[in-house]
């Protein structure tokens, strides 16, 4: 994957990038102005229009790094695991606790708009054994229902993990 859109530090984009990153991760898309978005900025609106053409495509840059970023990780600590339902848990959990640290939990438990590939499903879809059973469908709401409590500090990261492990426990019963 090509990362075209990061920007020299000190930059507008940047800039941009940096407060869009903040703003979208504490208010979520809906929540999020772009008047006021340019504002924190320092910036007029245009700047966001002329750097991205619009809320959606700024939002869809962001929104894919944060989810290629989970997907390292995700990937990485399911290639030393050999046991399929070990490593659905283990990407979830990692997943989890990297966006807790980015405090992106926001970001990634909303429906983005106009999103055609969801990084985070597709990738627990590969893991499904038994295409009459997809698990992924269970596991990718499950794992997006956690990060909203999170979000809204109903849950904390050592319960999300918690529930996590809970599923997996009693799927092998």
């Amino acid at each position: 994957m090509t990362r075209e859109w990061i920007p020299i530090p000190g930059t507008n984009k940047h800039t941009l990038i940096h407060v869009a990153l903040e703003e979208f991760s504490s208010k979520g898309y809906k929540g999020v102005n772009i008047t006021e978005l340019a504002k924190k900025a320092n910036m007029t609106t245009g700047a966001i229009y002329h750097h991205f053409g619009s809320k959606a495509k700024l939002y869809e840059v962001i929104r894919s790094e944060m989810e290629q970023r989970i997907m390292d990780r995700m990937e990485g600590i399911t290639s030393v695991v050999d046991d399929p339902s070990e490593g659905m848990q283990a990407a979830l959990i990692t997943g989890l606790k990297f966006a807790v640290k980015m405090n992106i939990c926001r970001l990634l438990c909303e429906d983005a708009p106009n999103e055609k590939v969801d990084k985070v499903a597709d990738f627990l879809a590969s893991f499904n054994e038994d295409p009459n059973l997809p698990v992924s469908i269970l596991l990718i709401s499950t794992w997006r229902s956690v990060l909203n409590a999170i979000s809204e500090e109903q849950i904390t990261l050592e319960q999300g993990e918690n529930l996590i492990k809970w599923i997996f426990k009693k799927g092998t019963n």
